[in-house]
């Protein structure tokens, strides 16, 4: 059985050992370096022995080394690794990803660190630009975990004198038990006041909220490559903010810190009035999404307003999947087809709009 000390100075052999990481491959590069691996004697230009030879010894000390950061951790868990000891695997830890050797495994190490030591460590490599952005990515989501309950907890501090950014209306919707944010409501006449308020004068700049996102591959598996920064805004926004009451300037202000930290991109100027815009637009879908559940039961409590409610923020590209949703959901009701009839027919909507609303339609 492996002590600490011995998994430490596997880390730190593997390290020294490494070779550098080689760039410029190819997908018919790793076609050959395969064809390598079996036939170690192919004849090969010099740049390709080089690169070949180096990446494979990237993977024997990858593969020895793997489960010594999994060994790591469970000492960790068990409390079996004094501070020296933490301060040492955290370096190592930061070492790894600059190396682009294990990163992810020593990122979770870090995460499972927890505060202060890989809290520490992780803050600075998602905001160091030379670091890989998926490794970033995947630190800042596991950081996200580790300031939760701070954020949390600063969320159910009071409001009183802060400086308020969403109608009074808005800001009556009932608190839920579970989490603090809305519980929505059956009263239809207040949902009627929250969409009345809510809606933007004008058509947005940009369609608000963003669809929901999911991984390309459409599997549990998240690809960094892909996941998009505003996610990350919406969780950081929904710990401090998680219901219309709390969204206030000050918090805002602790938002963009808190992004900043988290090596966010909130430098625009507009930062703060565009996720107002994200969050008025938010809350809106989620009562047109609570109103198609109503409106299929007690359809003569939301007719015709809800509908007519519904055209205008798909016209304004505000809410507009939830809208559109709502008036697929009461397709029966005469009122919602044609609704639905006038937004297919409206060439000033974008296509993929368009085609939603048509699609919808009895016989589409």
């Amino acid at each position: 059985m492996t002590s600490a000390r011995s998994d430490l100075d596997v880390v730190a052999a593997a390290l020294a050992a490494v070779p550098p990481l080689g760039y410029g491959w190819t997908d018919g590069m790793q076609d050959l370096y395969e064809r390598f691996l079996r036939e170690p004697d192919l004849a090969l230009p010099q740049e390709y022995r080089r690169k070949f030879e180096s990446h494979r010894e990237r993977e024997r000390l990858s593969a020895s080394t793997y489960e010594v950061w999994w060994s790591l951790e469970k000492r960790l868990e068990a409390g079996g690794l004094g501070s020296a000891e933490q301060a040492e695997a955290a370096e190592l830890a930061e070492r790894c990803v600059y190396a682009r050797f294990l990163e992810y495994e020593a990122v979770g190490f870090l995460h499972t660190l927890g505060r202060p030591v890989g809290e520490e460590v992780l803050l600075r490599l998602v905001r160091d630009p030379s670091v890989d952005e998926y490794v970033r990515a995947r630190a800042r989501e596991w950081l996200i975990w580790l300031r939760r309950d701070d954020n949390r907890a600063r969320s159910r501090e009071a409001v009183e004198g802060e400086e308020p950014l969403l109608p009074a209306g808005v800001r009556e919707l009932p608190v839920s038990a579970h989490g603090g944010g809305i519980e929505w409501t059956d009263d239809t006449g207040l949902l009627r006041r929250v969409l009345e308020a809510l809606l933007p004068a004008e058509r947005l700049a940009w369609p608000e909220p963003p669809a929901e996102w999911h991984s390309k591959d459409g599997d549990d598996e998240v690809d960094y490559a892909e996941r998009p920064e505003w996610l990350d805004i919406r969780i950081v926004e929904g710990d401090l903010m998680p219901h219309p009451s709390q969204v206030t300037q000050e918090r805002m202000v602790e938002l963009r810190g808190e992004c900043e930290l988290l090596g966010l991109d909130v430098s625009a100027d507009d930062f703060v009035e565009r996720q107002v815009t994200r969050i008025r637009a938010e809350i809106a879908a989620g009562a047109f999404h609570h109103l198609g559940s109503l409106g299929y039961r007690r359809p003569d409590e939301v007719t015709p307003w809800a509908m007519d409610l519904a055209q205008r923020y798909v016209e304004r590209d505000a809410a507009a999947e939830k809208a559109l949703y709502m008036l697929g959901v009461m397709y029966e009701h005469p009122y919602s087809r044609e609704v639905l009839t006038r937004l297919a027919a409206d060439t000033s909507l974008r296509p993929e709009i368009r085609e939603k609303a048509e699609s919808l339609l009895p016989g589409a």
